[in-house]
Parts: C-alpha cells; structure tokens; sequence
C-alpha cells in the first residue's frame, strides 16, 4: 500500500512570537525612528513578518507557515525588497527516512518502509501582489509553485525534475465574501487540503485517506481548473464548487508521467472533474474554540475500469465527510493551544475504486507543552475497506487480496529551531499489501523540514 494523502487542515494561529522571529533585536528595530534627526519627515516603517504574510499564497486549505518562522524572515535583506514591489519569496525543503522495524525486507519492495525508503522534495513558492496593477477586485494574488521529488521507492511517490506545482490567480470581491481562483493548480489542497495541524512544516500527520485522490482530484500534478468560494456575512458558513481536468484514471504516478511539466492541458483519459464543498468553520479566538465541519460530494466524468463488470468502464464519484474541534482550551493567550478532534468518513463507488470507503478517528494536539508552543502531537486510527467488487477481480486474477487495511500512528512534530521541524512518526498497520495476504508492518517515519 503506498504513502496516502491526509485530508484535512487546521488553520491556527502561528505559534512563533513575531518579535522573536525577526532576523534583528525587536527594540532596535522600534527604535529606528527616534535615532533620525527631525528633518520634518518620518522614515517609513521597516516591514516586519507580519507584513510579508499579507502575500504569502492563498487558497489552499494546506496552510503555509509564517515568514517569521522561516530560517531568515527577511531572506537575508532580500524580503523587504519584495514587499515594497509586490512580491513573496517562500521555500520549503523535506527529507524524510521510513522503514519497517520489523525488518521484512523484500524484493520486490511492496510497501513504503518494506526496505529503507528515502525521500526528498523542495518546494518553492512566489506570488505577486496583482491588485496594484489594477485588477478587478479588492485582492488578486499570482501564484507560481515548483517542486521536485525525489524517493527511493518508486511507487510511493514522483521521480521528477523541477515542475510547475501551481500558476493560478485568484481573487476577491464583496469584502471577500467571494472568491474566486483559475489557473494550474492541484484541486485536493484546495478542497480537502494535504495536512492535518498547523502548517505545510509543523503537521504531526494522522490518519490519512486516498479515497478523493482515488477518485480523480489531483494532488501531486496541477491540472486547469476553475473554482469559486462563498461566505455568509459572518465568514462562517460556506458554499465552495470546482471545475477541472481529472487526474488520469490510471492513476497519479501515470498523470505524472504524462504531465512531466505540470502545465500540460490534457492527459490521455482524463475528462472533468466537479467537485461541491458545504461547511461551517471558527478559527480559534479568545471567545471561541476552533470548529471545522465539511461536506464534499465529487463526479467525475472520466471513465474508470468497472470492477464488477469486467472489460467495462464508467464515470466515478465520491463523498467526504470531516470534522474538526477544539475541546480543549488552556491558555487564551494562545487561544489555540490545546487539543482537538478530527472525525472523517469517506466513501466511493465500489465499482471503480480499490478501496469503497474509510473512516477514521485523530486526536491532535497544538503546543502540547506551553514551554513547546511551536511542537505538535497526533494519535490516530483509520481503516480502509477494499471494495467487493475489487475484492472479486482481483481474485479472478489469480490474487490473494486483502478485505481491509488500518493503521494506528503516533506522531510528534518538534520545532528544532526558527525554520527547522523534525517529524517522527510510528505507525502500526496491518494488511500494508492490498493485493496479498501479508505481515503487518510497523514503520518508523522521521522527516526533516527546512522553511526558508
């Protein structure tokens, strides 16, 4: 069973102290104007982390971590620079080791961690602030993402060259209320999102699901796409639909292949993808405990091998269900500070999909230690029931296929140092190989994060 994607996103507040983060002392910098003679004219304020944010991308539901939580805020000198003309440099570089400790090692390799599994991508991001171009609407952002990839173990992820990850505007009307965003872009984080915690750096990652990706929405390579989000007056409630290419229906490793540089317009295949989010969300304040509850439904024009009907293909479809809470509250300094829950239920048609439906339970855990306010831990369960239908075909293939596959995991997220996260992460699984009865596996995953 290869690595699947999480489902899910919590968008806290940045546990980082601003003051602290920047590259020179807090009062030096307040003190800059009282140091100039009185020439009838102030200085203009020298932007701190906090201002670089205003253009850090937006849009996906991945949350990106603060500039002030970067290896150099300032980007050695260089940021300052960009934000007075607009732009937002940011970039991310993970290495991560997983293997089984069971040592049952194989050839050839069937599951991540069945021999040691290396992997490595760095990630870069640059937006530019359109909206002083004088684009309609109030905010209008450019984001241009490329990322390359590199694992030991071909089937868990992409072997790529430097790609384009994303190019796609977006923007906002009605006091953001509406909005709206086009261009290349991978449609599961801006919908059911990548991580489940804090940030794209800092997220001990529970239980996880593939049924979306299963069902067509691109993860790992951006397709065209078109989607539009809208708001209650309050910023509540929210009604969020998208249109776009569906991955290929044979699969992310063969959508990459065919879309070596993340910007082709078509695979093989691969026909319309929508997709309808319906959800209720509070970001943790002072007055108010985070809450998260959405719904999405996904159709998919893209014809899939039919399970049941050997030989026959039809249009997909899916369903998601998550949620998201804080219970817990202990410091309203730091409102978001304390432990909450995800719930997730998944389901797809059974015809045309390995696994027809999942469920699973996190219980999560921001600044666990108020000494630790930058950590993070997760303790999960999920379990993912391969389809009948499935089931059936593959044995008429000759296979031995597993009912189910589950996993439980425990993972904590440590803040080495300002712009450095190191993830471990035991997971217990049993069933890793879907296709064939075999020995449960117990991994061990340690990744290292660098944000620059």
């Amino acid at each position: 069973m290869t690595d699947a994607v999480a489902a899910t996103a919590v968008e806290t507040q940045d546990a980082a102290s601003p003051d602290a983060a920047t590259d020179a002392p807090a009062d030096k910098a307040a003190s800059v104007d009282e140091a100039l003679p009185d020439l009838g004219q102030r200085a203009p304020a020298q932007p701190t982390c906090r201002n670089y944010d205003e253009f850090v991308s937006r849009g996906s539901e991945s949350p990106i971590i603060t500039t002030c939580e970067t290896l150099s805020p300032t980007l050695l000198g260089l940021r300052p620079k960009l934000y007075d003309n607009g732009w937002m440099f940011m970039g991310f570089y993970s290495a991560s080791e997983t293997y089984d400790l069971r040592g049952q090692e194989a050839r050839p390799q069937m599951y991540n961690g069945q021999r040691p599994s290396f992997s490595g991508t760095l990630l870069t991001i640059t937006t530019y602030d359109l909206s002083r171009l004088g684009w309609w609407g109030e905010r209008s952002q450019l984001t241009f993402e490329t990322s390359s990839s590199r694992t030991v173990y071909r089937d868990a992820g992409l072997n790529d060259d430097l790609a384009v990850a994303q190019l796609s505007v977006q923007q906002e009307f009605a006091k953001g209320r509406v909005r709206i965003q086009y261009g290349y872009y991978g449609m599961l984080g801006q919908f059911v999102g990548l991580f489940l915690g804090a940030s794209t750096a800092s997220s001990a990652l529970g239980p996880t699901s593939i049924i979306p990706n299963l069902a067509g929405m691109a993860a790992f390579k951006p397709v065209p796409g078109f989607d539009i989000r809208l708001y209650s007056k309050d910023g509540r409630f929210y009604d969020h639909f998208g249109v776009a290419r569906s991955q290929s229906p044979d699969g992310f490793l063969v959508d990459s292949k065919e879309n070596p540089s993340g910007l082709k317009w078509s695979v093989p295949d691969a026909k319309p993808i929508y997709v309808n989010e319906i959800g209720y969300r509070v970001a943790s304040s002072a007055d108010t405990r985070m809450t998260w509850i959405r719904q999405g439904s996904i159709y998919n024009r893209t014809r899939y091998n039919d399970f049941s009907k050997p030989g026959q293909k039809g249009q997909n479809h899916a369903y998601y269900l998550v949620a998201d809470y804080q219970f817990t509250q202990p410091d309203k300094d730091m409102p978001y500070r304390g432990w909450y829950v995800n719930l997730k239920g998944n389901y797809a048609a059974p015809e045309h999909n390995i696994f027809s439906s999942d469920y699973a339970l996190t219980l999560y855990s921001l600044a666990p230690f108020a000494k630790r306010p930058g950590d993070m831990v997760s303790i999960g369960y999920t379990r993912n029931e391969v389809s009948k239908d499935a089931v059936n075909y593959l044995r008429s293939q000759g296979m031995d296929p597993v009912r189910f596959s589950s996993s439980a995991s425990l993972s904590y997220a440590l803040r080495a140092a300002r712009g450095i996260y190191w993830v471990n992460t035991f997971s217990y699984t049993r069933n890793p190989v879907i296709t064939q009865q075999h020995p449960d596996a117990l991994n061990l995953q340690s990744q290292l994060t660098f944000s620059f």
